[in-house]
């Protein structure tokens, strides 16, 4: 089944708009790795914006591909690299966009598919996390829970930021026109 889903997100030919498209967010979410916002005792991240609005435009495999290159700079600016981090977000930008391609057309808000998606894609995610930050990078259970209700709270942030920009912009119309 997500083979299928995979062979029918990946129709789309590759151009050099949709290289550049995803170029451009590879680009700018390792931009957004360098900025953070301190809440208190966690930091607030916005690097995972790019990666849903690739996923949620352009679908599965454009989503991967910036979740994987779009962290190399987060992965690598910790105080002990985790390359794990990597994997992780290719992992919400291949499943917001195969989950969003799939019930895009749902009779509701728009903001409610996107919003389903990128939670569904996040609780794919969620045991990747947990597993390798607990078990191949040694870090304590409380503090992989509190990474993990960051990301649950930035995903949230993400999805809001790129249901305006998906409102007024039809990216998948302007890449592949043409």
């Amino acid at each position: 089944m997500i083979a299928f889903e995979i062979s029918r997100c990946t129709e789309m030919k590759l151009n050099s708009r949709l290289a550049a498209f995803v170029a451009t967010m590879s680009a700018l979410a390792n931009v957004l790795g360098l900025l953070v916002v301190p809440a208190g005792v966690v930091n607030i991240h916005f690097t995972q914006i790019p990666v849903l609005l690739a996923g949620l435009s352009v679908g599965p495999v454009s989503g991967a591909f910036v979740g994987f290159i779009g962290f190399v700079t987060s992965a690598i600016r910790l105080p002990t690299a985790n390359p794990y981090i990597l994997g992780g977000n290719a992992i919400l930008g291949f499943f917001t966009g195969l989950f969003y391609s799939r019930i895009r057309r749902m009779k509701a808000k728009p903001i409610v598919p996107q919003t389903i998606a990128v939670l569904a894609a996040y609780l794919i995610q969620a045991p990747y996390v947990f597993i390798t930050d607990v078990y191949l990078m040694a870090m304590p259970v409380p503090v992989v829970l509190m990474i993990m209700g960051v990301l649950l709270v930035e995903d949230f942030i993400g999805v809001s930021v790129c249901h305006p920009i998906l409102f007024r912009i039809d990216i998948r119309k302007v890449l592949f026109q043409e």
